[in-house]
């Protein structure tokens, strides 16, 4: 069991996924000790145990399956071959029944930063209250070693900011490098890439976001999705400090990530422009 809550323990850590089973009840005969657990990764593989044979088979299957639904469940499993009601039927025939609860293991959405100035910190200290998984990228070193909180730190060269990181459909990007010349490069090789974000987070005036686009559309000679597009980006909430800017940011992702309108954005509409 020990080595089981160390992998959960790294999982979380890495911001990869899995779930844990539980045995939480047991009733009559079977294999399984209340107690017992087992850890599923998504490639199907596992640790440790909830009893073996038929039934480790099933809370196999339906792991992979929490593992899309990213949900905790409990259930019931029938192991007496008599049909217990509510209780999923394994074709065992042990004599009684066993609950397991499945509890899934991962994180929120991934939001990438590009820049770890004063912005990019004080986007970490808010956002490490919620359930994102942090990735900040920089190209100087002293200023990424000085940042706390994320909860993983890449040294690069912008133009190498996106390649060979496995990025999630539905991320979040920020960018907020230390100049328009990095800030135009991570935003073209986004849209380079493959990567299907669900926001993408520009820091600029109104001026320098019109340039960049208006450059952005003239060097990639292809139809790309503007609407997810926020720049100037951050909610119309007023203030001017780091940790203001990165309210206004956090909370227009909160918008975006649960689907609510209505609110004053701050970003241009590019579609007529």
């Amino acid at each position: 069991m020990v080595d089981v809550l160390k992998e959960v323990i790294r999982l979380r850590e890495e911001g990869k996924e899995g779930v844990l089973i539980t045995v939480v009840e047991k009733i009559g005969s079977g294999p399984s000790r209340v107690g017992d657990k087992m850890l599923v990764k998504p490639d199907g593989s596992k640790l440790g145990t909830v009893g073996g044979g038929t039934l480790e088979q099933i809370a196999v299957k339906r792991a992979l399956s929490i593992l899309k639904e990213k949900k905790n469940l409990l259930e019931k499993y029938d192991l007496s071959g008599e049909g217990d009601k509510g209780a999923v039927r394994s074709d065992m025939l042990c004599g009684g029944n066993v609950s397991l609860f499945y509890e899934y293991i991962g994180t929120g959405p991934r939001v990438y930063i590009f820049g770890a100035g004063h912005v990019g910190k004080a986007l970490v200290y808010h956002l490490r209250k919620l359930d994102y998984f942090i990735t900040v990228i920089d190209s100087r070193k002293d200023i990424l070693e000085d940042l706390e909180g994320a909860h993983k730190k890449i040294l690069t060269g912008y133009e190498k900011a996106i390649e060979d990181i496995e990025i999630p459909e539905g991320s979040f990007f920020v960018i907020t490098t230390h100049s328009h010349v990095t800030d135009y490069t991570v935003l073209k090789k986004i849209y380079e890439a493959d990567v299907k974000p669900c926001y993408i987070g520009l820091v600029a005036s109104p001026n320098k976001a019109s340039t960049l686009v208006k450059r952005l559309r003239s060097e990639l000679k292809k139809d790309i999705d503007l609407n997810i597009l926020y720049t100037p980006v951050g909610l119309d909430i007023g203030g001017e400090t780091p940790h203001e800017i990165a309210i206004s940011i956090i909370s227009e992702m909160q918008a975006v990530r649960y689907g609510k309108s209505g609110h004053h954005h701050l970003k241009m509409e590019w579609s007529s422009s």
